[in-house]
């Protein structure tokens, strides 16, 4: 398991401590944040990860996508805390925003931005066919995407 901090330096007990927690194996990627445009900075770290553990033939470009979409709606309408995990098990990527805005995403017509959210919501389910939004048990807004994505053979 290697865990990263801010500055690059990797090592558990650091990044414990610092506003920005990463962590990734072969199985599994997560990175907790005190503020959701911390995970929005983390966009290519989430794909470069794909890359080292995916199969040539996955569409990172779209996994990529997906990733800055659904984090860049957190940093506009919930820019709280922010948990992402992606799971190779099932290529499923979990976005939970503490502030619980995502549950009525893709907001309603009268938001000042909601074209951007409805672009948004346009391009995540074209590239993954399905949003799930739920209530994270914890608190905040569960929101889940299977990732057009597959892990490499060993």
């Amino acid at each position: 398991m290697v865990t990263t901090r801010p500055d690059g330096e990797t090592n558990a007990r650091g990044a414990a401590r610092s506003r920005l927690f990463v962590e990734h194996d072969a199985d599994r990627w997560t990175l907790v944040a005190a503020a959701a445009r911390e995970g929005a900075r983390e966009r290519r770290a989430f794909r470069e990860y794909l890359e080292r553990h995916g199969d040539p033939a996955s569409d990172f470009d779209a996994a990529e996508a997906v990733y800055g979409e659904l984090v860049n709606t957190c940093v506009r309408h919930a820019p709280g805390r922010i948990t992402i995990e992606f799971r190779w098990d099932d290529t499923t990527l979990i976005v939970i925003d503490a502030r619980e805005r995502l549950r009525s995403w893709p907001f309603s017509p009268d938001d000042t931005s909601s074209e951007s959210t409805h672009h948004a919501y346009a391009l995540i389910s074209a590239f993954t066919g399905r949003i799930r939004v739920t209530r994270d048990p914890s608190g905040g807004t569960r929101a889940c995407v299977a990732l057009p994505v597959m892990k490499a053979r060993a």
